[in-house]
């Protein structure tokens, strides 16, 4: 066995999707792109981003991987107020009421860029969440927030508002850390970062080992039981 960290990257395009966040819009997820294609375990997870954007590019970590805008959600926010402010709110629920929401905002002027990709990170741990400048996480923070609800993420949408009608472009990363398997290695206890090509559903562990042995491209596989999948690698 080895433990492999797989690095998901995501181009992504966002087009204006006029005034809205999470503290105004019910269904704000409904307006977002889920770059969790892969279906990943996104518990303790680590994103590192660059984006490029006029103003206000929102990310939003969702309790549900179905888009429910109902469930308990975080929305981080680079870039608001004509890219002079951002902040970091929590959502227990889609009442929209001032008891639901807890919001953090701190002064970011010229924190986006139009025409250049700038790096951003975001970490979420056992209800801990920060965000901050640059692709070192923990590293020039913006803001940070202990939440005692210790809300379990299982979805991440990303979207841009009120962006002088202009799209964002993104280039995500994601990170999963898994116990895996592989078929064609000979040293022991190594780690390794991996890509993951392919997401494929099959009904037990022993036909997803058998495929990945069939594969010409699989040199090894995550089987998550719950969702029925195997991440190809």
């Amino acid at each position: 066995m080895y433990i492999v960290g797989i690095h998901i990257v995501n181009n992504v395009l966002t087009e204006d999707s006029g005034y809205v966040k999470a503290s105004l819009i019910a269904d704000i997820m409904n307006y977002t792109i889920d770059i969790n294609r892969y279906n990943l375990d996104l518990k303790g997870i680590t994103l590192a981003f660059e984006v490029k954007a006029c103003a206000s590019v929102h990310i939003l970590l969702s309790s549900s991987d179905v888009k429910n805008s109902l469930l308990p959600l975080y929305e981080i926010r680079l870039g608001g107020w004509g890219n002079i402010k951002s902040h970091l709110l929590y959502r227990a629920d889609d009442s929209l009421t001032a008891e639901s929401m807890y919001l953090k905002e701190v002064d970011t002027p010229n924190i986006l860029n139009c025409n250049v990709y700038l790096p951003f990170w975001i970490s979420y741990t056992g209800g801990h969440i920060g965000y901050g400048i640059g692709l070192l996480v923990g590293e020039n923070a913006l803001s940070n927030v202990i939440n005692t609800n210790k809300v379990e993420v299982r979805g991440i949408g990303v979207l841009v508002s009120y962006n002088y009608g202009r799209s964002a472009e993104w280039k995500i990363q994601l990170e999963d850390k898994f116990v895996g398997r592989f078929d064609s290695c000979s040293m022991d206890n190594n780690k390794a970062d991996m890509a993951a090509v392919d997401d494929i559903q099959c009904p037990s562990q022993i036909e997803c080992a058998t495929r990945c042995g069939l594969s010409k491209f699989c040199m090894g596989y995550n089987f998550n039981s719950a969702l029925k999948r195997l991440v190809q690698v």
